[in-house]
């Protein structure tokens, strides 16, 4: 495991987290939900709005939770996880599992069922991953978890998008820019 720092020998200077964080609100994401269980039965997930591949052989997706989140004990001890690509219907649910709740699932019991690895897989999205956990790389304050796809799904349904603090299909989130204007033209 090596960080730009040690590779480099620079040292970070201090940031305005607020003002990084609006700046790398400007990349427009994905949203997606991410679940897992812990060995005793509990069921935890949580709304993230990255994730990416690394590798089709093997079979690799990657995504980062911050070391203090309230659910990331148990993210970082799973054996699997599930990440679902959510559509631009299920901005509810997006909102709902971005929030602290002691069991997050009771709401939305009915959009979900058991997946082979014993995480609960959301029925409906734009994609599906059942992951088992390959590695963990801390890095700064999250730690990067790379997940083996053992099975997938996938579907044509309109994906939700973040950008710029905004969740919404493209259509929607595309409403609130200015229109670009090309130069010379």
């Amino acid at each position: 495991m090596y960080s730009w720092a040690f590779i480099t020998g620079d040292a970070a200077d201090t940031v305005d987290a607020r003002a990084l964080r609006q700046a790398l609100g400007a990349f427009p994401t994905g949203v997606c939900l991410v679940t897992t269980a812990t060995p005793d039965g509990k069921r935890e997930g949580m709304t993230i709005n990255s994730f990416a591949s690394v590798s089709l052989d093997p079979p690799l997706l990657l995504w980062s939770i911050r070391d203090d989140a309230r659910s990331a004990d148990a993210f970082l001890t799973a054996r699997a996880f599930n990440l679902s690509v959510l559509a631009a219907s299920q901005r509810e649910l997006a909102w709902h599992f971005a929030k602290p709740a002691p069991d997050k699932f009771e709401r939305f019991e009915g959009d979900f069922d058991s997946a082979a690895n014993g995480c609960l897989r959301l029925r409906e999205s734009v994609a599906t991953f059942e992951c088992s956990t390959y590695s963990r790389h801390q890095e700064g304050d999250h730690t990067v978890l790379l997940g083996r796809i053992e099975r997938f799904t996938r579907s044509e349904v309109a994906p939700l998008l973040f950008h710029s603090g905004q969740m919404g299909s493209l259509w929607e989130l595309a409403s609130t820019l200015a229109q670009p204007t090309c130069a010379g033209h």
